[in-house]
């Protein structure tokens, strides 16, 4: 009883922060990197600076799904996260404040259903 309150709470508590984030105003678009910086060649932190938003809004968005996905499925999402974690590293100051707790509860929360089926 105790773990399925957990992972109910850590679902709603997913589910606050995907909402929270959408409900602020838009957000500036990042910065290019100039064309000489390692963050501005193919494959950088910021390769693709308005691809990370898209990758962001589906990882995290599998939030509410996180009970019913198999355990290869969040692995995956575990690795996207993990991935992204250097694109969004490399945002202004306030976007980064936001979307790096939200890409950190949203593997905690994969992470945390992987687990516990992983004990289960």
């Amino acid at each position: 009883m105790g773990t399925a309150r957990t992972v109910l709470g850590a679902i709603a508590a997913a589910a606050v922060l995907a909402g929270g984030a959408s409900a602020q105003a838009p957000a500036k678009a990042p910065a290019k990197a100039p064309a000489g910086s390692p963050a501005a060649a193919p494959g950088g932190a910021a390769a693709a600076p308005e691809g990370w938003r898209k990758e962001f809004d589906e990882v995290c968005g599998r939030t509410q799904d996180a009970m019913s996905l198999s355990a290869d499925e969040l692995r995956a999402l575990v690795r996207r996260c993990d991935a992204l974690k250097p694109a969004v590293d490399a945002l202004g100051e306030t976007e980064r404040k936001v979307a790096s707790r939200r890409l950190r509860e949203c593997r905690n929360l994969y992470q945390f259903v992987l687990d516990s089926r992983e004990k289960g």
